[in-house]
């Protein structure tokens, strides 16, 4: 095969793809590095890893814009989409009854009319039971809290052995 009709990039012989990925898997020394001059040059050089312009602020503002864009083109897309889907699913969902599209309306609240005078209704209701005499539905007697105080006062209340 001749110079001119081997294809660009190709192996030379048949085992050069193998070798070629052998050499690769081979462990690399790192290049050693360069000395450093003994004093630093007054005007920076250009050399390879230092830049030699500023950045392109026409090009940063365009990239920006175009993220930008599509930024705002992606949440557009994904909200028709979410409406889109919502709107197929309320097709599908069966018509309302006259029951439930009906107008509700909820019952007044159930204020007192005059809760002073209720609370002193309760009031008066306890203090009948507490001063007052009555049979229990037990058997036992209920006497005035006054008249009890005076019949156990002095005597112990432990039952008599």
């Amino acid at each position: 095969m001749s110079q001119a009709s081997k294809p660009p990039g190709g192996p030379e012989r048949p085992g050069g793809l193998f070798q070629a990925i052998l050499a690769g898997l081979a462990p690399r020394r790192p290049p050693a590095p360069e000395p450093e001059p003994a004093h630093w040059p007054e005007a920076p050089r250009a050399g390879p890893g230092h830049e030699t312009e500023d950045v392109d602020v026409r090009r940063t503002g365009l990239v920006m814009a175009g993220l930008a864009l599509s930024a705002l083109v992606a949440v557009g897309l994904m909200l028709w989409l979410m409406h889109a889907f919502t709107l197929g699913q309320r097709r599908e969902w069966p018509a309302l009854t006259p029951q439930q599209t009906a107008k509700l309306t909820p019952p007044p609240p159930n204020l007192q009319a005059d809760p002073y005078a209720d609370i002193a209704r309760a009031r008066a209701a306890e203090r009948g039971r507490l001063d007052g005499y009555a049979l229990t539905e037990a058997g036992r007697a209920r006497i005035p809290i006054g008249r009890a105080m005076e019949l156990v006062t002095g005597r112990p209340l432990d039952p008599a052995r």
